[in-house]
């Protein structure tokens, strides 16, 4: 049985974020890197998420939520318990606890010229209340291209996500677009940028320091990387909860 995924909501304010307490793991990037493609590839569900070539598509916090061994049986879809798939309750939660599942949020992608300072000022505070206050986030995966070296708000996201010691993951996107011989190269230039020292596989078990950090080359389009990822993703999505950091003031 394969694995079975569902949008659940857009969620523009913290209210609208689902209630149901399942695990969460954010996915975060600048505009136009490759996250839904991405989400798409990795969950093998070509139409989930939403492809744009319009940067700055993403305007709110999506919310995907995760079936790891298929789409399930909750028994009878008239019962008040299952009526409500934005939240979870029930014995619909019990169902989705007992099989694993757990929500992929896609972010805004940051980084975007063309929208106003005011807008990517609501997107930032929005991102960032998230990431620091969110008692169901598990682990991070931020995502670069893999052609180019990380932008000024790539490595400022890193380093934010290091200050608040967050599980975490670089995925560099669009490997199918550098030649094989080079791409050894262009992960070398993505690290020194990061402030990485060196590498492991995407293994959930192994030490995570501020030099050492785990990363992994992907590609929508050849399908690399994702037997490597989903492994990681799924050890993440089962870890248990930390603390949150103090919310942001102002």
């Amino acid at each position: 049985m394969g694995i079975y995924a569902e949008f659940v909501l857009s969620a523009a304010t913290p209210r609208q974020f689902p209630a149901d307490n399942l695990p969460e793991i954010a996915l975060v990037g600048r505009s136009n890197v490759g996250k839904s493609s991405m989400v798409n590839s990795l969950l093998r569900m070509n139409k989930l998420a939403r492809t744009s070539n319009t940067p700055g598509r993403t305007q709110t916090l999506n919310f995907y939520r995760i079936w790891p061994d298929g789409k399930p049986k909750m028994g009878d879809p008239k019962d008040p318990d299952q009526a409500d798939r934005f939240t979870l309750k029930g014995s619909a939660l019990e169902a989705a606890q007992a099989a694993g599942a757990f929500y992929f949020v896609d972010m805004p992608g940051y980084g975007f010229a063309r929208v106003s300072e005011s807008q990517r000022q609501g997107w930032r505070r929005l991102i960032e209340n998230y990431l620091t206050t969110r008692e169901t986030l598990r682990a991070v995966i931020q995502i670069v291209d893999l052609r180019h070296p990380p932008s000024k708000d790539d490595i400022a996201m890193w380093d934010w996500l290091r200050h608040y010691g967050k599980a975490r993951l670089v995925l560099a996107t669009k490997a199918d677009k550098v030649p094989r011989n080079q791409r050894a190269a262009h992960v070398k230039e993505i690290l020194k940028e990061l402030g990485v020292k060196a590498l492991v596989a995407p293994n959930p078990d192994a030490p995570v320091t501020a030099d050492v950090e785990p990363f992994q080359v992907y590609s929508a389009e050849e399908g690399v990387g994702r037997d490597e990822l989903w492994p990681w993703v799924i050890a993440a999505a089962r870890t248990a909860a930390a603390a949150p950091a103090a919310p942001l003031e102002g």
